[in-house]
């Protein structure tokens, strides 16, 4: 088995590889529209055309009326410090695999390293879905980036459902139905393929015990190869989302920003001696991430609190 010495590091695009799986992909960020090479800010501008059809003549004047638009995505600076010591590992079954003596320049069996990479990607991947949705840079604990839910709550054009409940497989339905009603026309005009229904595990959870209720034996059947759907429109479990809200929109409508396609920065599993005790490694990283919707007037919001 091949072993890891202080001189492995993960550059390039093994780095990119790394967040690429763990940030921008699975759970619902990944429906997200995704900006890349955010350093810092970046405006993304929008255009609203108003009716600009008229008869045909010899002469056709200029009309219809248009307005230009702009908002700002800013991204976060995120980074991650993990550090094991080597005397941890020696009363365990992996000392078969050290180098006898106890200031030996030890080398990490290249599985454990794996291992703990995959475990950092996935409390990673879990981490950035909550901060996705509930990010709060101003609650206590403070969060390193204020999320989606934030901003729709603070977006006057939002469409807010009226008087949202505590959702259960018993209203889930009837709920639903009153979100389905709300959804402005310009984004149903679009076809129900380019709107999704964001919901938490537990309204998800509801949704299912309901179509379970009411077909139980074909949903029994097709349940691992059915996509949840509410009155044609995809349903997209979000577990970042808080228990009782729901958010319906074009996914184009919700930005997740990164700069990873230009991040020259490496995820290092490097050896940090430290005089004196035992030596110590750290598997060290840094990445970009920030949220933003576009137009809150496309977006329908059921809760959006705790």
């Amino acid at each position: 088995m091949s072993l890891i010495d202080s001189s492995t590091a993960w550059t390039g695009k093994d780095a990119d590889g790394f967040y690429s799986l763990y940030v921008l992909t699975g759970d619902s960020k990944s429906t997200f529209r995704q900006m890349a090479n955010v350093k810092s800010k970046e405006k993304i501008a929008s255009l609203e055309l108003g009716s600009f059809l008229q008869a045909d003549a010899c002469a056709v004047s200029a009309s219809g009326d248009h307005t230009i638009d702009d908002i700002t995505v800013e991204v976060c600076d995120l980074a991650f410090n993990i550090e094991i010591c080597e005397k941890d590992y020696e009363n365990m079954y992996l000392s078969e695999t050290m180098k006898p003596g106890s200031n030996a320049d030890q080398n990490f069996p290249a599985g454990l390293v794996d291992y703990i990479k995959g475990q950092i990607g996935d409390k990673l991947n879990a981490e950035m879905e909550r901060i996705a949705w509930q990010g709060s840079t101003t609650k206590s604990p403070p969060d390193l980036c204020d999320g989606i839910l934030k901003k729709l709550l603070a977006d006057v054009s939002v469409v807010d459902v009226a008087s949202p409940l505590t959702l259960s497989e018993s209203n889930i339905v009837s709920e639903l139905t009153r979100i389905i009603k709300v959804i402005p026309k310009t984004i149903k005009n679009r076809g129900k393929n380019g709107v999704k229904i964001y919901m938490s595990i537990a309204a998800g959870a509801f949704f299912e015990l309901a179509m379970y209720a009411t077909s139980p034996a074909i949903y029994a059947y097709n349940r691992d190869e059915m996509t949840l759907r509410f009155a044609g429109y995809e349903i997209v479990i979000a577990s970042g989302l808080y228990d009782n809200t729901i958010v319906v929109t074009d996914p184009m409508n919700l930005i997740f920003a990164t700069d990873l396609a230009a991040d020259e920065k490496t995820i290092e599993f490097v050896q940090n001696p430290n005089p004196g005790s035992k030596k110590k490694w750290n598997f060290i990283g840094s990445f970009k991430a920030g949220f933003q919707n576009v137009k809150g007037s496309e977006i329908v919001l059921y809760g959006g609190t705790a």
